[in-house]
């Protein structure tokens, strides 16, 4: 990284891989679904209304952590091998080099796989069947986020929420990469500390 929380260009392969381009509604095809589907797995499993509404709130709001942790120390990591480096490459790096429209949503095979990951680690941690609308709200939650990121790019927002969440993004695309990690939500930039004033970019 530079001082400035830029991205050393010097390190970076040419190659963006088979992870490097997706066309923006893949995510949704895939994941609207499976997002809809697994709710309505947890209303035929008898789960009440209330409780319902509410595992898919918290797991909504449980994307919105992942998301920062994501972002943060996995997308921006630096590997000092060039091997991984060239292999993590496509799938945040070459997105921060060129903007493209398909450059800007995950590939299905790495959200896929990450969503496999958290599905066991839900299913461990609550059991069945309060984990299929959780993860329902953790999928709705990642589709905001993929929907928010696209038009912080390529739209501009009509509501003060949305200028403010593209603003932010585009602040950390183009003034400091270590800073404004949320795409979705301000929230844990906040907690963490990583949220910097517009008069204090360079903070």
């Amino acid at each position: 990284m530079h001082e400035n929380g830029g991205v050393d260009r010097t390190l970076r392969p040419r190659s963006t891989g088979i992870l490097g381009r997706v066309h923006p509604v893949v995510p949704f095809l895939i994941w609207f679904p499976v997002a809809v589907g697994t709710i309505a797995l947890g209303v035929r499993r008898g789960i009440a209304a209330p409780t319902l509404v509410g595992l898919v709130a918290v797991g909504w709001a449980a994307w919105t952590l992942v998301e920062y942790v994501l972002h943060r120390w996995a997308f921006h990591w630096e590997p000092r091998n060039p091997r991984l480096r060239e292999l993590l490459h496509p799938v945040h790096h070459a997105h921060h080099e060129a903007q493209g429209r398909d450059r800007v949503v995950a590939h299905p095979l790495f959200s896929a796989a990450l969503a496999l990951v958290f599905f066991g680690l839900f299913r461990l941690l609550l059991g069945a069947p309060a984990v299929f609308p959780f993860f329902g709200g953790f999928a709705l939650g990642y589709l905001v986020y993929e929907l928010i990121h696209y038009r912080a790019h390529f739209s501009r927002p009509r509501t003060r929420v949305g200028s403010s969440l593209r603003r932010r993004h585009l602040q950390h695309h183009f003034a400091r990469s270590d800073r404004w990690y949320g795409v979705s939500s301000p929230i844990w930039d906040y907690v963490f500390r990583t949220h910097v004033p517009a008069r204090r970019k360079n903070a």
